[in-house]
């Protein structure tokens, strides 16, 4: 039985927990705008950019790890 190349499911779940996560986030930082909680707003707005930064990355990071290297 043959195997593909590439990232496993340990890295698909990976990825759908970051953006369950960045979602979240987003709802976080939705609710602090409307209850009018500027501390909560400024950290909502801090975790949604760096995860939103983490997940944009993230493709990019996994392809170079998880794709096999060719032996010459």
């Amino acid at each position: 039985m043959a195997t593909s190349p590439g990232p496993g499911p340990i890295a698909v779940v990976h990825r759908v927990t970051i953006v369950t996560a960045f979602c979240g986030a987003i709802a976080f930082t939705a609710w602090a705008i409307a209850a009018g909680h500027a501390g909560a707003v400024v950290g909502g707005l801090a975790a949604t950019v760096g995860i939103g930064i983490y997940l944009r990355n993230l493709r990019a990071r996994l392809d170079a790890k998880l794709t096999p290297r060719m032996r010459r």
